[in-house]
């Protein structure tokens, strides 16, 4: 005597291209973020041409030309104004 199946109910299943569209999606989202990363670590100075840069307990404002003999302490620890621009030295002046 063979025995009936049971009645439970199998789970559902995604269809298959629900499967991919969510796949497809998520791809889209990774990449979108990666490509923040990629270009924040390529072009970090934007459209600011300075960057903050971290210094103990304060941050000091570096210009993208920054002379590489003249210690971050010199660099302002406030960013420059609209019409500023801190100069290679540390110095802010008028543009």
């Amino acid at each position: 005597m063979a025995i009936p199946p049971s009645p439970t109910p199998t789970p559902e299943v995604p269809a298959a291209p629900a499967v991919k569209r969510r796949r497809r999606v998520l791809i889209g989202i990774a990449a979108f973020f990666l490509a923040l990363a990629f270009w924040s670590a390529i072009n970090p100075f934007g459209d600011k041409g300075y960057v903050g840069i971290s210094h103990g307990d304060h941050t000091h404002y570096v210009p993208e030309d920054r002379d590489p003999d003249v210690s971050i302490s010199n660099f302002p620890t406030t960013p420059p104004g609209p019409d500023e621009r801190i100069l290679p030295d540390g110095r802010v002046v008028r543009r």
